[in-house]
């Protein structure tokens, strides 16, 4: 079977209707994510996503439904006190962006249209654009100050909070001019992003401090065996089993698509966060951490070469940190 965007939409309605008539606890629930802005499918595999806002806090806050083996809902469940102040919302950079073009599949009570037109109005100030994007990047450098004042003694134990920085400081640019960037398609869409965020260099800039520039097709195959090995793992070793295990075959496809596309180096960034986040998730599996540890210190992120990354990171971010705080404010609300 063929899932098209409109196909896909129906399936969540088709499921929202099943939930709503069970739970009556449930005051809405809407559509987010890539569905919203065409196929969310990369490599014939792909999500739904989905809110449910319950009138209580629910029981659990995160699942994953499955359509078939390559598409799953992946849902999310809020209490309703969570939009209790919409003009919060309005400047989260998470939520802000997903309510304001969300699809409400359940409203009864009106109550996520209240919520969505308080974060719509005067979604695009600038004041607004800069109170989601500004505390992204001050984090950000604060990860980089912290390492100056205290150095890391072990440099490769500090790959998860250095991806999370450069994440946060990558989805600041992203803001400028529309919704943060998925895991999976960072590595594509960052180009575009920078470009009309006004950088059009920071996406070489990118893979350059991943040290993903001598980085070929035959390497990163070489790295997928051994994440597979590692999600493989997870899956067996978690109970419940957790998210990103449930999620493999929806990242390797993305891995073997962006793989057989003109730019593989685009790989680098979903492989390396998620392979890094489920070696993390199993310290007491050391089978698993000879190869990535071999992997992550030939992109540089171990010994002194760290020390080159924090610096490579600290112009990367002296960049961004000129576009989020305003140096070409005029240009970004041009293209808003």
């Amino acid at each position: 079977m063929r899932f098209t965007p409109d196909i896909l939409r129906k399936h969540a309605q088709l499921l929202v209707d099943k939930e709503t008539k069970k739970n009556r606890g449930i005051l809405a629930a809407y559509l987010q994510g890539s569905l919203l802005y065409g196929s969310p499918l990369l490599g014939g595999a792909g999500d739904i996503d989905l809110v449910f806002i319950h009138s209580s806090p629910p029981e659990n806050s995160h699942e994953i439904k499955r359509i078939t083996p390559e598409i799953h809902f992946d849902i999310e469940h809020h209490d309703q006190l969570l939009y209790r102040r919409p003009r919060d919302l309005r400047v989260d950079p998470w939520l802000g962006p997903a309510i304001r073009d969300a699809l409400p599949l359940y409203d009864p009570r009106h109550f996520f249209d209240y919520t969505q037109a308080g974060v719509r109005s005067n979604y695009s100030y600038p004041e607004n654009i800069l109170a989601r994007t500004r505390p992204l990047i001050e984090s950000a450098r604060q990860f980089w100050l912290d390492r100056q004042i205290s150095p890391p003694q072990a440099a490769i134990t500090e790959l998860p909070a250095f991806l999370e920085a450069l994440n946060k400081t990558l989805n600041a640019v992203a803001l400028l001019t529309g919704p943060p960037l998925p895991t999976r398609r960072l590595g594509i869409k960052f180009p575009q992003k920078a470009a009309s965020a006004g950088s059009p260099g920071l996406a070489v800039a990118l893979i350059h401090l991943l040290g993903g520039v001598s980085v070929t097709e035959e390497i990163l195959r070489d790295w997928i065996n051994h994440w597979d090995t590692a999600l493989t793992t997870l899956q067996e070793k978690t109970s419940p089993t957790a998210l990103l295990a449930q999620r493999k075959i929806y990242y390797q496809a993305a891995l073997e698509a962006i793989l057989q596309s003109e730019k593989p180096a685009d790989a680098l960034w979903p492989l390396l966060t998620t392979w890094t986040e489920a070696v993390s998730a199993l310290p007491d599996q050391l089978q698993l951490q000879p190869a990535w540890k071999k992997a992550v210190t030939s992109l540089g992120f171990a010994g002194k070469d760290y020390q080159v990354r924090l610096a490579a990171f600290d112009g990367f971010l002296d960049i961004c940190e000129a576009l989020v705080l305003g140096e070409q404010s005029d240009s970004v609300t041009r293209t808003l």
